[in-house]
């Protein structure tokens, strides 16, 4: 763990640091136990594509990888999942594996969404999609061919006491409270999402666009119910 390189802190917010944080010591830690999880998964997902080798069924077979959320990890001085939908909790790998019907070693760095895993199937075993159905097919992507997603991906939280919505477009990230209240991220020039650049003039054509098409996606698709825990 001593040897894992932390991402850093812009001073304002090293200088919040207190005994309720972290120390440099227990994030490293914290990391050396994350990153020891992914391999452990990497481990079992290999085996999973070793036995459909091992049955003859792989080309065959289409197996996708993804995840629900990332995690915070310390990050913003936060650790675990949750608000505000920023790429540490929001960005999240998702695999295909289809060796009869996709390219090997594609990637595809088009911005896409959960929703886009279910249309992509129902193509792929030529099933015709519901009409209600969202999302995009992403097969034309796993073909080598262009043309995947809307190249915008939208997390929200519907709970009436953490109201939030945000967009993430190539390089920006736009989040807005139930209070009206906007935050803007340029994320070319501030990958880890400290700079609120809602306020800066030379932003306003960019914060205009993307609350443009925040409200554009709402409008076409259904909305969700405020999320009621079962247990």
């Amino acid at each position: 763990p001593a040897e894992l390189t932390l991402p850093p802190f812009p001073p304002g917010l090293d200088a919040r640091r207190g005994p309720q944080h972290f120390s440099a010591d227990e994030l490293r830690s914290a990391r050396h136990g994350y990153y020891a999880m992914v391999s452990e998964v990497d481990h079992h997902v290999g085996r999973i594509l070793d036995r459909l080798d091992g049955l003859g069924i792989a080309d065959n077979t289409i197996v996708v990888f993804t995840s629900d959320h990332g995690e915070w990890l310390g990050e913003h001085l936060r650790y675990g999942k949750g608000y505000p939908g920023h790429d540490a909790v929001t960005r999240v790998p998702l695999l295909m594996r289809w060796p009869g019907g996709a390219r090997a070693g594609g990637h595809c760095s088009r911005i896409v969404e959960a929703l886009d895993v279910v249309p992509t199937l129902l193509e792929a075993a030529a099933i015709q999609r519901p009409a209600a159905l969202q999302g995009s097919s992403l097969l034309a992507g796993l073909r080598g061919e262009e043309g995947d997603g809307r190249g915008c991906a939208i997390t929200e939280m519907t709970q009436p006491e953490r109201h939030w919505k945000t967009l993430r477009v190539e390089g920006l990230r736009y989040v807005v409270d139930a209070s009206g209240a906007e935050a803007l991220f340029d994320l070319e020039r501030d990958p880890l999402a400290y700079e609120d650049v809602a306020g800066e003039s030379e932003y306003a054509d960019r914060l205009q666009a993307v609350r443009k098409r925040l409200l554009e996606r709402l409008l076409e698709r259904e909305r969700p119910l405020p999320r009621q825990w079962t247990y």
